[in-house]
């Protein structure tokens, strides 16, 4: 049977507490109270996913209508793609860029930042790290879902909207606007008892469609 959480936690307790379960979760919040499979043969690590060898990640997008403009928030957006800001996401098990030097405009200001519950942990890194940069700067985060982080932004209720997927068209065309914060690689992970180790793209496609329901369908 499908059990649908919405936190990473949440799968990680429900497949080590179940024999039988398989779940997904960010690459950072897998330890070693589940077992985490290889994809096509190859291990979900910081290295494949940037290499792209490994096939299933997502981008943590922050989003704005069009190009900010509130100068707190382009501020900000400079620190988190800055070498500070990257080395933050990287030091947090997510996967970013090199970044360039930063240094603040020192705008004065509050700015809302909001939605997926998935990016929201690097943004509260991100928040706490900038604020010491930029003590003029007041942000408050918001933790809702991705679409939210979207809507949000384009309302005008987030200066900042996150997203931890790729943008839909209808999005795009009614003015959001996506920058990559990082990449999250997807775990795939069973409970420590399943002796699978590896599956393919299509048998976890098949798990999650409901085609394959039991792990003898998959040996």
């Amino acid at each position: 049977y499908a059990q649908e959480l919405t936190a990473t936690g949440a799968v990680i307790s429900a497949v080590e507490a179940n024999p039988l379960a398989i779940g997904y979760a960010s690459l950072s919040a897998v330890g070693d109270t589940v077992a985490m499979v290889t994809v096509e043969g190859v291990e979900c690590s910081e290295a494949t996913v940037k290499d792209g060898s490994y096939v299933l990640s997502r981008p943590f997008n922050i989003v704005t209508n069009g190009d900010a403009t509130d100068p707190v928030a382009v501020d900000f957006i400079a620190y988190c793609l800055s070498k500070d800001g990257q080395a933050i996401a990287t030091d947090n098990g997510y996967i970013g860029e090199d970044g360039a030097d930063f240094t603040s405009a020192q705008p004065e200001g509050k700015i809302v930042v909001g939605g997926s519950s998935s990016v929201s942990p690097l943004m509260e890194k991100l928040i706490e790290a900038y604020k010491t940069v930029n003590p003029n700067a007041e942000l408050e985060l918001q933790t809702t879902d991705s679409t939210t982080g979207v809507s949000g932004a384009l309302e005008g209720t987030y200066t900042i909207g996150m997203a931890s997927r790729e943008l839909k068209d209808s999005e795009v065309e009614g003015g959001a606007k996506a920058t990559v914060l990082a990449l999250d690689g997807i775990a795939v992970v069973v409970n420590p008892g399943n002796t699978t180790d590896d599956l393919t793209v299509d048998q976890i496609k098949g798990i999650y469609t409901g085609e394959l329901t039991t792990w003898a369908d998959v040996q």
